[in-house]
């Protein structure tokens, strides 16, 4: 009779959590907590971040691009940065829209320059 009892309060709590998820995603609520680094969607959930492209001159090599792209980790909030100096480009990925000055200032210092800033 005992194990009965527990069942039964354990499949009512499973039942409520399972309905409070259904209700939140109805009213658009993520449980989601914002760290993405163990996410399986790897951050794609999340609509409001920012890309930023810059066109960047002097990059001849993948230790340029690892020069560019540690000097924008170290200076910049960023969830990612991709650099590729077959292109001249470098990818930004930010939750929040970074300064366009700080950015010429950060990639001056490191020897390059940059030939165009993109927004998306």
């Amino acid at each position: 009779m005992g194990t009965i009892l527990v069942l039964a309060i354990l499949m009512a709590v499973v039942a409520a959590i399972i309905l409070n998820l259904v209700k939140n995603k109805k009213q658009g609520k993520s449980s989601c907590g914002g760290n993405c680094g163990c996410c399986p969607m790897s951050g794609s959930c999340h609509t409001s971040q920012h890309l930023t492209v810059l066109e960047i001159e002097g990059m001849m090599c993948g230790m340029c691009e690892s020069h560019v792209n540690d000097a924008i980790r170290n200076n910049f909030k960023v969830k990612e940065v991709k650099s590729s100096h077959k292109t001249g480009l470098t990818q930004i990925t930010s939750d929040e829209p970074l300064d366009e000055e700080e950015l010429r200032k950060v990639i001056k210092s490191t020897g390059y320059g940059i030939k165009s800033i993109a927004k998306r």
